[in-house]
């Protein structure tokens, strides 16, 4: 598994270049009172840019604003058993990589972090903070939790976020996503993003024949024999698991994108907020 500083290195050098391939930010909105557009001139920040009124007059123009308020972001890293598992690398650490990006994007621009650790109860909690400092206790927590035995309880989630959480806030939720995904109560004051981390084995799993499997959300452990039409049962299984999750999703205005070991987050993030 990464190091923290190693994710946090990588985090750093992705985002910059990400800024520098003219993204604006990490975040689409932000809390501001908006006033008008005029021309850029030199010293205006790169960060308040309209892209579209720029693309459109072919020269740089900014956004200009009555007041600049402080974002609130809240991150929920949703804990159990089942994101102890990867083939290319485990989906907690892929979920670690998620944290750092949206931490770092968040505490960069100077808005205020907080960030929850929840599987069926809080795990662990972070206040909010504008403090760049607090980014290594948290990539710490997320590395070395263990996730064994643990499942993620939804209805106590939105229970505790609504009574936590009393502002407003830009929510993202990583996780896998397995189970009565119900996110519906958080949108009641909130814009909530779902980043799903899956790894493609357990989607389209490679076994066949006698195999000792254990669930790690409840460390029962169990010997099965494997066939191929066993298989293709579970990915259909896994199919219509993850089209519910998604229909509730839509239903909810919920933006989400799903995320695989394999691959890096940085560019699929910009892609969502972009969306």
């Amino acid at each position: 598994m990464q190091t923290q500083k190693a994710i946090l290195v990588k985090t750093k050098r992705k985002i910059f270049a990400l800024h520098s391939g003219n993204h604006p930010s990490i975040f689409e909105s932000r809390g501001i009172d908006f006033r008008e557009i005029k021309e850029y001139t030199f010293g205006d920040e790169i960060r308040k840019i309209n892209w579209k009124v720029t693309a459109r007059e072919q020269s740089p123009y900014v956004n200009r604003f009555n007041e600049e308020r402080a974002l609130n972001v809240l991150v929920v890293f949703l804990v159990s058993g089942s994101i102890y598992f990867g083939t290319q690398k485990l989906k907690q650490e892929s979920m670690a990589e998620v944290l750092s990006a949206l931490s770092f994007a968040t505490l960069h621009q100077s808005d205020y972090l907080s960030t929850l650790f929840f599987s069926d109860k809080e795990e662990f909690f972070h206040a909010p903070t504008k403090n760049m400092g607090s980014l290594e206790r948290l990539l710490d927590v997320a590395l070395t939790l263990n996730p064994l035995s643990k499942t993620v309880d939804y209805t106590a989630l939105n229970t505790y976020v609504m009574n936590r959480i009393k502002r407003k806030s830009l929510m993202f939720v990583i996780g896998d996503f397995y189970g009565d995904v119900d996110l519906s109560a958080l949108m009641a004051r909130n814009e909530v993003y779902a980043i799903m981390v899956r790894d493609h084995f357990e989607e389209s799993p490679k076994l066949q024949g006698e195999h000792t499997l254990i669930d790690p959300n409840t460390m029962h452990q169990s010997s099965f024999s494997l066939s191929g039409s066993q298989l293709k049962a579970y990915a259909k299984k896994m199919e219509e698991q993850d089209a519910r999750t998604i229909a509730h999703f839509k239903k909810h205005k919920i933006k989400h994108t799903k995320l695989y070991t394999d691959e890096e987050p940085y560019e699929k993030l910009f892609e969502l907020f972009r969306g």
